[in-house]
């Protein structure tokens, strides 16, 4: 998910000029908006997974190896 300002004079995805929103754009409309003007990136999230907020399925053991067929 992203912070994006409109920056064109007209909405962006029913976003007023001047507003910021949150979203996750498709890559190639992100590309084409930013190109025209309509939106600028004010912030760019990269999902992390922090240590110890997952969890191993039941059964599943760290040094078991893949059987191959």
């Amino acid at each position: 998910m992203s912070l994006y300002r409109v920056t064109g004079t007209l909405p962006f995805r029913e976003h007023k000029p001047g507003t910021t929103f949150e979203a996750t754009l498709d890559k190639r409309a992100e590309a084409r908006a930013l190109a025209r003007g309509n939106i600028e990136i004010l912030e760019r999230s990269t999902p992390t997974i922090r240590t110890g907020s997952w969890r191993l399925p039941a059964g599943w053991h760290p040094t078991q190896s893949v059987q191959e067929e």
